[in-house]
């Protein structure tokens, strides 16, 4: 299922069939940071389960297409967080455009992709690794500073809902919540 909404979302964003799909489309390039948290929790038989708050921050590239009143992005982001060797997100994201000034739009969007992590649990000897789909809503708000150039603001909840079993030792990832922002370089192509 994924591959079709990636393989989707690859051809609406490409500018030649945003051109022909989206009126006044234009072609997107962003690049993202922010602040996330994610809880995970550690169960295992006969004792109380433990829950673990990490911080990460991130930076992220978007990739994408722009009409009046929708955009298409493909996004690519890496985590950086204690305990964890790698944290990747790999995906698509669509969002709707509210279009109440010129200066200013709020969108809220939807979108679905892939979370790859290793980490090092203190006080264990085995890595854990994590390869799930995920699915996130975001919303917040599109700030025009000039007509190629867009400030987006926004926060984003995303549920993994993944677990890692080894000897009996669990560890549940659920949901990541994030504030970000993004630069958006807005161009057309011939």
């Amino acid at each position: 299922m994924i591959k079709k909404i990636v393989l989707s979302a690859a051809l609406l964003s490409s500018s030649l069939m945003a051109e022909s799909f989206f009126k006044d489309s234009y072609s997107l390039i962003a690049v993202e940071g922010g602040m996330s948290t994610m809880d995970v929790e550690r169960s295992e038989p006969g004792t109380s389960a433990t829950l673990t708050k990490y911080d990460t921050a991130h930076a992220g590239l978007k990739i994408g297409a722009q009409s009046d009143d929708f955009r298409v992005f493909f996004s690519g982001r890496y985590y950086s967080a204690d305990d964890f060797d790698y944290m990747t997100t790999y995906g698509v994201d669509i969002q709707y455009m509210l279009n109440f000034s010129s200066a200013v739009n709020l969108y809220m969007g939807v979108g679905t992709g892939l979370a790859n992590m290793r980490f090092l649990p203190a006080g264990e000897a085995n890595s854990r690794t994590i390869s799930e789909q995920y699915y996130n809503g975001d919303l917040g708000f599109n700030i025009h500073l000039g007509e190629s150039v867009d400030l987006e603001l926004g926060g984003r909840i995303m549920s993994i809902d993944a677990t890692n079993t080894i000897d009996s030792v669990s560890y549940n990832f659920d949901n990541v919540i994030t504030g970000y922002a993004s630069v958006i370089y807005k161009f057309k192509m011939d």
